[in-house]
C-alpha cells in the first residue's frame, strides 16, 4: 500500500504554530523541530555576546536574542539564531528580523552539526548578512565569516584574539567575552 504523501509546513504556517510554552522551534525542510532548552553556559556566552555588542553598537543596529532568521529562497524553512544585529529594528508584531547583519550560533555537541553543515550555508546566501559568528561554548574560540564583496573570509580566533566588526565600529575581546565562564583554557606551552 503507498503512503500518503507528508504536507510540509509554510513559514507562513509555521509563524501561526504556537507549540507549547516555553519551547522554542525552527522550521527545517517543512517540519517543525523542538529545540532542545539551551544550556546554562550557552546562554550566558549569548547574553555576554550580546551586551558587547550593543555596548558598541550604533542605532539603529541592535542585537537580538533568538532572533528570527526568515530564507528569501524558500517557502519550508525558518531558523532561530542564538543572536543576531539587526539593520533596522523590527516590527512589535515581526517574529523574525528583517535585514540581519550578523548572525551568531553558539556550538554544542547537539547543535554543531546543524549550525555547521544546514545553516552556515544558508547564512551565507542571505544578501544583508555580513558577519557569521559561530562561537564553541566548552572552550574560547571563534569562527568569524566576513563577506567581503562576493567572498567570505575566514578567522579562526582564540584567546588573545579579537573580532573586528569595522563596518558595524565593533572590536570584542575574547578574553573579554568568555571571561568568567567555566570553559576550558589552552594550557601554556612548556
Amino acid at each position: 500500500m503507498a503512503e500518503a504523501a507528508r504536507t510540509l509546513v509554510t513559514v507562513a504556517e509555521f509563524l501561526a504554530f504556537e507549540g507549547e510554552p516555553d519551547r522554542r522551534y525552527e522550521l527545517i525542510g517543512g517540519e517543525i523541530v523542538a529545540l532542545a532548552p539551551p544550556a546554562r553556559l550557552h546562554r550566558r556566552l549569548t547574553a555576554r555576546l550580546g551586551y558587547l555588542l550593543a555596548r558598541g553598537l550604533r542605532s539603529p543596529c541592535a542585537p537580538e536574542v533568538e532572533a528570527g532568521i526568515v530564507l528569501p529562497w524558500s517557502a519550508n524553512d525558518f531558523f532561530v539564531a542564538d543572536l543576531a544585529v539587526n539593520r533596522t529594528p523590527p516590527a512589535a508584531d515581526q517574529l523574525w528580523c528583517p535585514d540581519p547583519l550578523l548572525v551568531a550560533e553558539i556550538l554544542s555537541a547537539s547543535t554543531e552539526g546543524r549550525d555547521r553543515n544546514l545553516k552556515l550555508p544558508a547564512y551565507r546566501r542571505i544578501p544583508s548578512i555580513q558577519h557569521i559568528l559561530l562561537l564553541r561554548a566548552d572552550r574560547p574560540s571563534v569562527e568569524h565569516y566576513a563577506r567581503t564583496g562576493p567572498f567570505w573570509r575566514l578567522w579562526d580566533l582564540g584567546p588573545g584574539d579579537v573580532i573586528r566588526l569595522e563596518d558595524l565600529g565593533v572590536e570584542l575581546a575574547l578574553d573579554e567575552l568568555y571571561e568568567g565562564l567555566p570553559v576550558e583554557t589552552a594550557a601554556e606551552p612548556g
